[in-house]
């Protein structure tokens, strides 16, 4: 399998919140792309998912390691010094922190997430002592706080969340009780979405989607706490497109043995796709719904779908449980079995 695939993946288990079948993933694709930057700073996101700052911490070291040595883009570059920003701020090293999301700022202000995290920063240095940032380095008291939040926390870092769709709108639900409406912070972009929600415990849970499958309309969309959960609600820009994912998956173009062409990748991708756009929306849908269905009716459309050889799609399990669903082909056409 390669390094892409396993990247695919890899993003596919940590959106379902299956962060550690991720982070084999991610280590996976590193041993065969060990100079992709980008495989490093996603991995670190997964490891601060697990509370494993210091591994966090050395993913983001390595990615901007990595784009000094290739001169990565000011773009990348700001990515980087954001994501070891972060990674700095959960293991509360604020001052350095600091430094990484001014540097971010300087290579690229627009950065979407850095406002949350710069306003987050100076709200936990401004409880610190009153000291010079020098003798306030030494303090990392913080093995204290640590270990209570490895044990009351992790449940809450793994809220569950879902999503689903209608002609307008992508509807994405994140199960968290009892939020307050100012805890919850959401940046809504045309093509990413960032969210962190201050759990009643101090911990945060943060979620990160960039860039988006498509674009949406951020001036439209909203968010709104209820009782058992967060809902948010993004406007699609175009009416009408089905989503196929929430979160398109983009493998940085770097490689260390050989050259592509990558004109000749973008015609092949767009003749691939045109290939398989029946079959790609079949299983969209079926996704969809499938993913939203209560335990029924995903029996009914398992059974049908295999019984009737793929010409049948039931969500009546009352109906379908009843009897063998038969093959209905296309009108024109006829069933024939398989000697």
């Amino acid at each position: 399998m390669s390094a892409s695939d396993l990247f695919t993946q890899a993003n596919e288990a940590f959106f379902d919140d299956d962060y550690d079948e991720a982070l084999s993933l991610y280590t996976q694709a590193i041993k065969l792309e060990p100079e992709n930057p980008e495989f490093y700073l996603k991995r670190c996101i997964a490891y601060e998912k697990v509370k494993k700052n210091d591994k966090a911490l050395e993913d983001a070291n390595k990615a901007m390691e990595i784009l000094e040595t290739k001169q990565g883009s000011r773009t990348q570059l700001a990515k980087a010094h954001l994501r070891r920003g972060i990674s700095l701020y959960h293991s509360k090293k604020y001052h350095e922190a600091k430094k990484d999301l001014m540097a971010s700022k300087e290579l690229n202000a627009t950065e979407k997430t850095l406002v949350t995290w710069m306003r987050r920063v100076d709200d936990e240095l401004a409880k610190l002592p009153q000291q010079s940032p020098v003798a306030e380095e030494p303090k990392p008291t913080v093995a204290q706080p640590s270990p209570a939040a490895d044990v009351g926390t992790p449940i809450q870092e793994r809220a569950r969340h879902d999503w689903f769709q209608n002609d307008d709108f992508i509807i994405l639900e994140i199960f968290i009780k009892s939020v307050k409406k100012e805890a919850i912070d959401v940046g809504f972009h045309e093509r990413s979405l960032s969210v962190t929600i201050k759990m009643p415990n101090g911990s945060d849970y943060s979620l990160e989607l960039d860039p988006l499958t498509h674009e949406i309309d951020p001036s439209q969309s909203k968010f709104v706490p209820l009782s058992t959960k967060v809902e948010i609600k993004l406007k699609k820009k175009v009416s009408g497109i089905k989503w196929g994912m929430l979160e398109e998956t983009i493998a940085a173009p770097w490689t260390s043995t050989k050259r592509r062409d990558w004109s000749s990748l973008e015609k092949e991708f767009t003749d691939e796709q045109d290939k398989a756009e029946g079959d790609q929306a079949l299983n969209a849908l079926f996704q969809s719904i499938y993913g939203n269905a209560d335990d029924d009716a995903k029996r009914a459309m398992m059974k049908s779908f295999v019984e009737s050889n793929g010409t049948c799609l039931s969500t009546n399990w009352n109906e379908v449980s009843q009897a063998q669903v038969e093959t209905k082909p296309p009108e024109g056409m006829i069933a024939k079995k398989v000697s």
